[in-house]
């Protein structure tokens, strides 16, 4: 693994020189300028240049010197590294409930837009979410339904091309207006494409108010696709945790996968992708000059996010509603039980404990939403969950 992550590193640091008299001819000025920043923090990450700390023994007086990483997320290194971050922040705020993967493509027509003017991928963002609340909200007519969305905006295809996309995570529920939390389990995918073109083209419009020339473009979109934009009802995960698993995934890692570089000879990089078309694997051969501008192209200005949430999950919902919504996908346990089955996740053994106790540590240690207080085992040194923990898995 570290050769392959030193293996991009090296292309950058050979071309990198090559690429950068070009860069303005190819990148807006806003995405040229976060490139010189990202590719001088990563050939400096791991390096003394980058900043060091020292340690030294107190008995010997020996000192080991660890240089400073880069905690860039176009790195290798760190990308890996924030994704996990990324996963656990994820994890802390998703809710104990099933989640539904959507993605949300653009048209073709549009990407070129989006390419020069990177402030528009918040519009796409808003767009996907504004779409599956309102398609989660038409579940419930009697009250009004809030879910919570999670949208995370990609710009690279799997052949490194500007192909702008969001991933989305959504509740199957949502908390109701009297407070109950209403389950959804059906995504019409025929109903999320409408909606998705109209939120996306009517967002584009206002954001590019006075230019005629796009408002001509965004006006043909709604003849042009009568059905819609392509939307894909993809993955199921049963619980948080899960879903928190794919955010890993899907925040914070590099365009591109470092095992997927698979042929440098000094002046030609030769990727493996899967095209989605045929579902074909397939090889692509660039010189080392046009591989770099590629993935340049999906470095991301500084103070741009790429993940956005909404709904219950949105900063200032959360604060009002998440602890309702918590109690209502957390507790599963029925107010006539006296206690809860307990197993440990090593040996296996089961206890009982009793509802005061649990309520008493819910009351001194909330923990993350989702998760349930746990225990340690008498008979080994496992940790005990709720056997409904297991089949939620």
């Amino acid at each position: 693994m570290g050769e392959e992550r030193g293996l991009l590193r090296a292309i950058i640091a050979e071309h990198c020189e090559a690429v950068k008299p070009i860069l303005g001819r190819h990148l807006p000025n806003e995405v040229e300028n976060a490139v010189g920043i990202a590719v001088g923090k990563l050939l400096r990450c791991g390096s003394e240049e980058n900043g060091f700390a020292v340690f030294r023994c107190p008995d010997c007086g020996a000192a080991r010197i660890v240089a400073f990483k880069c905690k860039s997320r176009f790195c290798p290194d760190c990308g890996v590294a924030l994704a996990a971050e990324a996963a656990a922040n994820a994890q802390g705020r998703l809710l104990n409930v099933g989640h539904r993967h959507l993605t949300f493509s653009v048209p073709s027509e549009l990407r070129g837009m989006l390419f020069e003017n990177r402030k528009l991928l918040a519009v796409v963002a808003r767009a996907a979410a504004q779409s599956t609340q309102e398609a989660v909200a038409t579940r419930c007519r009697a009250h009004v339904l809030t879910p919570g969305v999670m949208a995370t905006v990609h710009t690279f295809g799997r052949d490194l091309t500007f192909h702008a996309h969001v991933h989305v995570l959504c509740t199957e529920g949502g908390l109701r207006s009297d407070g109950v939390w209403q389950p959804v389990h059906i995504f019409p995918a025929s109903q999320y494409r409408r909606l998705w073109q109209y939120h996306l083209l009517t967002g584009l419009r206002k954001a590019m108010k006075g230019n005629r020339s796009a408002q001509w473009r965004i006006g043909r979109l709604f003849r042009k696709y009568p059905r819609g934009f392509n939307v894909n009802v993809m993955s199921r995960y049963r619980n948080g945790r899960k879903a928190a698993a794919y955010c890993c995934r899907y925040t914070g890692r590099p365009p591109i996968s470092m095992r997927r570089i698979v042929g440098y000879d000094g002046k030609f990089v030769t990727i493996s992708y899967r095209d989605y078309r045929d579902n074909q694997d397939k090889a692509l051969r660039l010189t080392a000059d046009k591989f770099l501008l590629r993935l340049f192209a999906h470095v991301w200005p500084r103070y741009m996010r790429s993940v956005h949430y909404y709904g219950l999950y949105q900063p200032s919902r959360r604060a009002r509603h998440v602890e309702e919504a918590v109690k209502k996908s957390r507790d599963r346990r029925s107010s006539t039980e006296d206690s809860c089955l307990y197993r440990c996740e090593l040996c296996g053994a089961r206890e009982q404990i009793p509802k005061d106790v649990l309520e008493y540590f819910d009351a001194i240690d909330p923990g993350l939403p989702g998760q349930p207080a746990t225990f340690q085992c008498q008979s080994c040194p496992g940790i005990m969950y709720p056997l409904w923990w297991f089949k939620a898995e």
